[in-house]
């Protein structure tokens, strides 16, 4: 309780980091609140303060977490915590959160230094694809050519047959073409994490976790595939980012 007796506010946690980190100036924390450091010997949580922890579910407040966990990893290493992860306002987070596990979150630190992740997300492109898949095979040519000027349901069937093998030959390139791509990508890498594919175009999906000073060796790379693979591939590439897919378990 406060002095007042009003309630201590619950604090939201982002993530762990380093005791004197330096916390971004530029992102306001979820609700708008200012970020700070609650620190236990050489670890650190940063916390923002919350007016309602009921009203987290936001896209907003989605896209605040992603910020300040983004922006710290620019300069330091962090341990990402999970969206929502919210701590009562009289719990002694140095105390209940950190010290009980301090000497591994500072390892898990140690392991992450200079390094920063990114998510190379690569698809084919659907019409040059299709393309290659009608001009290779017959049945499909023959598929198109019935299902032209008519209506859904007049051609249930052949549409039906022509998704699955557009689909079948989708996923029988992912198998044989995604292996050497992320071979080459893994070369340039500390450490990769395969995310799974949704959609038939999906190639990869994959984290990769990259020195600092390796970067532009990394880009490079990139640049070169997506290159290479520009008449049927896209290459996505987004960070760099906080290590969400490499924090050690502890």
């Amino acid at each position: 309780m406060s002095e007042e007796g009003a309630p201590l506010a619950d604090r939201y946690l982002y993530g762990i980091v380093r005791a004197g980190a330096e916390l971004p100036t530029g992102p306001d924390g979820v609700q708008g609140n200012a970020l700070a450091l609650v620190e236990s010997g050489a670890v650190a949580a940063v916390v923002t303060e919350l007016a309602d922890s009921g009203m987290l579910g936001t896209p907003e407040a989605l896209q605040n977490h992603s910020v300040v966990l983004d922006e710290l990893a620019e300069k330091q290493p962090v341990l990402p915590l999970a969206f929502g992860t919210v701590v009562p306002g009289d719990t002694d987070i140095a105390e209940e959160v950190l010290a009980p596990q301090a000497e591994a979150f500072a390892e898990a630190l140690e392991q992450l230094s200079g390094c920063t992740q990114f998510t190379l997300r690569i698809t084919f492109d659907r019409d040059a694809i299709l393309r290659e898949i009608v001009s290779g095979n017959p049945e499909v040519a023959e598929l198109r050519e019935r299902i032209s000027g008519t209506s859904e349901d007049e051609t249930r069937n052949e549409r039906i047959r022509l998704g699955e093998i557009v689909v079948t030959t989708m996923e029988s390139w992912r198998r044989t073409e995604a292996p050497p791509i992320l071979e080459q990508i893994r070369s340039a890498t500390v450490e990769t994490a395969m995310r799974e594919v949704g959609q038939a175009e999906d190639v990869a999906e994959v984290a990769v976790l990259v020195r600092r000073d390796a970067i532009d060796e990394f880009d490079s790379v990139i640049e070169e595939l997506a290159e290479a693979n520009r008449e049927r591939m896209r290459f996505r590439l987004i960070g760099p980012q906080a290590p969400y897919d490499f924090v050690p378990e502890m």
